[in-house]
């Protein structure tokens, strides 16, 4: 069963368990006012037939003694004061009726029963379709006992409680019936946030993450609608996330294939001529000489890949406090061919928080990159200096310049703006991909600008540190 129905059929088990509980409740209060009010009404009815009886009798008393038929007589004129609007009564000496009045339905037994049950003990007693009180009183007259058992009827008493009980449940269907129709309603209306969800949470089984349930409430439903779209909003981004990683994944396999098979291709192929034995001596020379330069190419390409995806891995660095200066020092010694281009200007004192062999390695790798962009005045620049965002290392050249469509896609793995210069230059394309990674663990990004046949320059910003 749904949640709505659920609610509607609780809130009516409710509504109907509160009104039987409380109309059940009045119609008994009432019922046992009005039963007590007849019994005292009849009660004191019965007081006053037993005095008429017993002044009635002591007036037919001749002799001292009292006859049968003064009974039989005085009991027929009583019955005619009395009337039969109440029942009726009987006149019993011992277990003989002398004279009754009473409904031929409630019989002699029920009389003698309320003898039995003593000086007005109440009875009641069911007959037919008729309820009757009955209670019963001791006369003496003349040295003999009479009893006097009056029957009331009390048939109105009970009738009005069943009349009230029909009356009760018929208020209650009607009751039940407006209250279900507008149950149903709000219960609507309530759960129509949970609807939406329901259509959401489907949405997202089947894969998409673009449904909102857009829920304005401020209730509990309106604040699970909205973690629900909060969920969606982070699930959906991950899962653009995860295909743009499997689709950088895809190009980088398929790059990293594509820059194997060059070298291969070469090394095999001279490797086949050396194996036949049909060249001279200095073919057989060259040969060799590009089987040993590709062989370098694909070490030097190993190398940065393991370097790379080290750094894939590393979620952070440990930064501390280094001299850019000395970073600078060790980036030229580490460049020995290339020393002379460098003209490096930074202050001695400038101090940032970096990781100094990765830092050193980043510019390694910008500096060789603009030596090959063959600058016009044989130089690499170099600076650094303060600004309002920390410290810029600056790195520029002079040289041939980027294309600005290829801008965007320097950093990616194995991208090469030209391919046959990179590669005659012993390039890998996983330089700039390096760098680029090296600065985002330092909380920064590298800034390209370029302008063919004018050169480029590279920018990093970095935090400033204290020694």
């Amino acid at each position: 069963m749904k949640l709505a129905p659920k609610l509607v059929l609780t809130i009516l088990l409710l509504l109907g368990v509160l009104l039987a509980a409380g109309g059940g409740w009045l119609i008994k209060t009432d019922f046992e006012r009005n039963f007590d009010q007849a019994r005292t009404r009849n009660t004191l009815a019965h007081r006053r037939d037993t005095y008429s009886l017993q002044n009635g009798l002591l007036v037919k008393v001749s002799d001292g003694m009292l006859s049968r038929q003064a009974v039989v007589d005085y009991g027929e004129s009583l019955g005619r004061y009395v009337g039969q609007q109440e029942g009726g009564f009987a006149v019993y000496q011992g277990e003989e009726p002398l004279y009754s009045s009473l409904p031929a339905v409630l019989g002699q037994q029920a009389a003698l029963r309320a003898i039995e049950a003593g000086e007005e003990a109440l009875l009641l007693q069911k007959a037919g379709q008729s309820s009757y009180m009955m209670m019963a009183s001791q006369v003496q007259v003349a040295g003999e006992e009479y009893w006097l058992v009056s029957a009331y009827d009390v048939t109105g008493v009970f009738q009005a409680r069943e009349d009230k009980f029909r009356e009760l449940f018929r208020l209650e269907l009607a009751a039940l019936a407006l209250a279900g129709a507008a149950a149903a309603l709000a219960v609507s209306w309530m759960i129509r946030p949970l609807k939406k969800l329901e259509k959401a949470s489907r949405a997202v089984a089947a894969g998409d993450y673009t449904l909102s349930t857009a829920t304005k409430s401020q209730d509990e439903v309106g604040a699970l609608s909205r973690s629900f779209d909060a969920m969606t909003a982070t699930v959906r981004d991950k899962v653009d996330q995860m295909e743009d990683t499997i689709l950088r994944q895809k190009q980088f396999v398929s790059a990293f294939t594509h820059e194997l098979k060059t070298p291969m291709t070469s090394i095999l192929g001279y490797s086949d001529l050396l194996r036949s034995g049909e060249m001279d001596p200095e073919d057989q020379r060259q040969a060799v000489q590009y089987i040993h330069r590709e062989a370098l190419r694909l070490e030097t390409l190993s190398g940065k890949l393991m370097q790379l995806m080290g750094l894939v891995e590393q979620e952070e660095l440990t930064l501390e406090p280094v001299r850019l200066a000395l970073v600078l020092r060790d980036t030229a010694a580490s460049l020995p061919e290339l020393a002379p281009m460098l003209e490096i200007r930074c202050d001695p004192a400038l101090t940032v928080l970096a990781d100094r062999d990765l830092l050193a390695d980043l510019v390694r790798n910008l500096v060789v990159n603009a030596a090959r962009a063959q600058p016009k005045d044989d130089r690499v620049h170099i600076t650094a200096g303060r600004t309002e965002e920390g410290i810029v290392l600056r790195v520029a050249d002079r040289g041939r310049g980027i294309p600005e469509a290829d801008l965007p896609h320097i950093t990616e793995p194995f991208y090469m703006v030209d391919k046959s210069r990179a590669r005659a230059q012993n390039g890998s394309g996983m330089g700039l991909a390096l760098c680029a990674r090296i600065a985002r663990l330092h909380g920064s990004e590298l800034q390209f600008t370029s302008k063919l046949g004018q050169g480029t320059v590279v920018e990093l910003n970095l935090q400033e540190g204290t020694v």
